[in-house]
């Protein structure tokens, strides 16, 4: 129910917003609103869970950012992150946003995007992992 960016079978979980990476990378770029699907086992006691970060050179640019945890459309929880590096993400999800044996739509939204000062390719942050832990 974790969907591990470095696992092979992370592209298939994509909706929309991952960018692709290269076999074995441990994260991947997103963009402003990353979705995947994930297949809940079980509606009882999960959490949403994310592993990412902010990059310290978007950081600068950017300055704080807003991320929006939604789960099925619904928004779990809203931060605003004042500082770059590792961020982890885990709160309970209600039993009543899933049901067991059909696929979720997880995203994250993040209100201000990097833009590459070198093409104008536009960044939100860097993804590990996301899914659903009990």
């Amino acid at each position: 129910m974790f969907v591990a960016m470095s696992s092979p079978e992370a592209t298939g979980h994509i909706v929309k917003d991952v960018e692709p990476g290269a076999t074995g990378d441990q994260w991947r770029w997103t963009k402003q609103n990353p979705s995947l699907r994930i297949l809940p086992v079980t509606t009882q006691h999960l959490k949403l869970k994310a592993d990412f970060s902010l990059w310290d050179v978007a950081f600068r640019q950017t300055g704080p950012v807003e991320l929006t945890f939604l789960v099925n459309g619904r928004a779990l929880d809203k931060i605003r992150y004042t500082t770059p590096g590792q961020k982890h993400f885990e709160k309970p999800i209600p039993s009543e946003w899933l049901t067991a044996g059909v696929e979720s739509i997880v995203s994250i939204s993040i209100d201000k995007l990097y833009k590459a000062p070198e093409d104008g390719v536009k960044f939100g942050f860097i993804l590990s992992g996301i899914g659903f832990v009990q």
